[in-house]
């Protein structure tokens, strides 16, 4: 991995790489999704996270290498922007918008309509949606969160049944599907695992089971990164959303991505070099380590080049020029580019404003990113 980092870092300075940016590896990406594939079921739909791909290259990118159904998608900027970039790719909301967020986005997209399943995790909400359905003479279509285990909020499974006739007996609305999210299991220890993912199943398929027609051409959508691979067309899910592991931040560092490969990095130039940097307030203590400053910091993200730099205890986190500490030897420069793992892609990636994508030891593209 050193060597592979610092022929990464060596690239990024040859372009000039002059202030804090995102990275993607095109190369490592693209085996991500082979992988993705290749542990999926071929028999079930799937989304891709915009959040955590938030740039419309990059999406496009993937969705050449993975068949989709379409995107989930969790914010009104984000949503607009890939409205009106795009004219068909159907959009699943990942959260329950604010109905306000739900009506600027129809008048400034009316086919939104027909284009986005829209969150309902209360009987509250559904009215509000209802109403302004109603008040723009629009038939929304309405995705019921259901509640399989994570405990953050939406329907219990035994609420279904009713919400769902509600919604079929009013001309503004119709029942586009189910979405239970259980990101709690890949967390859970492994004596709590097993049957905790039964449980979040069988709600699930409960759920399902009371809508009418047995739920037929309705999005029944469940898992995420860490879990995807567990579902099958044996059971009620239709549909599996991923995103995040595509790129694998180090939050999806977990035994079910094992074969994926970290593909997105931030880069930012080594401002200084400091062997054998002295104490604040105490330079008569000899200390045989290099400190470093970087152009930015407090990222959410972890030192990964130079080897064996980590945060400094002694100068703390900071947003303008961040401390690291390393080995006394260590052969650095400024102007060096050092280089961080992301913790999470979303809200990452897009925080610089470009994605610099990396094929074969050389920047190949620069992708402009998608608003949080």
């Amino acid at each position: 991995m050193t060597n592979y980092l610092q022929s990464l870092s060596e690239t990024l300075r040859a372009y000039g790489v002059d202030k804090p940016v995102a990275v993607v590896d095109l190369d490592r990406l693209d085996a991500n999704c082979a992988l993705a594939v290749d542990r999926s079921d071929d028999g079930l739909d799937r989304r891709l996270v915009a959040k955590s791909l938030p740039c419309l290259p990059l999406l496009d990118h993937v969705r050449g290498l993975i068949q989709t159904s379409g995107l989930m998608t969790f914010s009104e900027p984000m949503l607009l922007a890939l409205l009106k970039a795009e004219p068909k790719a159907d959009h699943l909301i990942g959260k329950p918008l604010p109905v306000r967020s739900a009506a600027r986005v129809l008048s400034e997209c009316p086919d939104a309509a027909a284009r986005v399943q829209w969150l309902i995790d209360s009987s509250d909400r559904l009215q509000s949606y209802l109403a302004l359905a109603a008040d723009r003479q629009l038939a929304l279509r309405l995705s019921l969160e259901v509640d399989i285990g994570l405990h953050r909020g939406g329907f219990q499974p035994d609420q279904v049944a009713g919400i769902a006739q509600e919604i079929a007996t009013n001309p503004n609305a119709r029942l586009s599907g189910v979405m239970g999210y259980e990101a709690h299991l890949a967390k859970l220890p492994h004596f709590l695992g097993k049957r905790a993912f039964r449980a979040s199943a069988d709600a699930f398929d409960h759920a399902v089971s009371s809508l009418p027609n047995e739920a037929k051409g309705l999005c029944l959508n469940t898992g995420g990164s860490l879990t995807f691979q567990s579902y099958r067309t044996t059971g009620k899910t239709t549909e599996i959303a991923f995103g995040s592991v595509l790129v694998k931040p180090t939050d999806f560092d977990h035994k079910t991505t094992q074969g994926f490969q970290p593909a997105a990095f931030i880069a930012t130039p080594v401002l200084k070099t400091m062997p054998g940097n002295s104490l604040p307030g105490l330079d008569f203590l000899a200390r045989r380590k290099t400190d470093l400053a970087i152009f930015g910091g407090y990222f959410r993200a972890k030192p990964v080049f130079p080897n064996g730099f980590g945060y400094s205890s002694i100068f703390g986190r900071s947003t303008n020029q961040e401390v690291w500490a390393g080995p006394p030897d260590a052969p650095v420069k400024p102007g060096d580019i050092a280089l961080l793992h992301p913790s999470q892609s979303e809200a990452v990636l897009n925080q610089f404003g470009i994605v610099l994508a990396v094929r074969g030891g050389q920047v190949v593209d620069e992708w402009e990113c998608l608003p949080n």
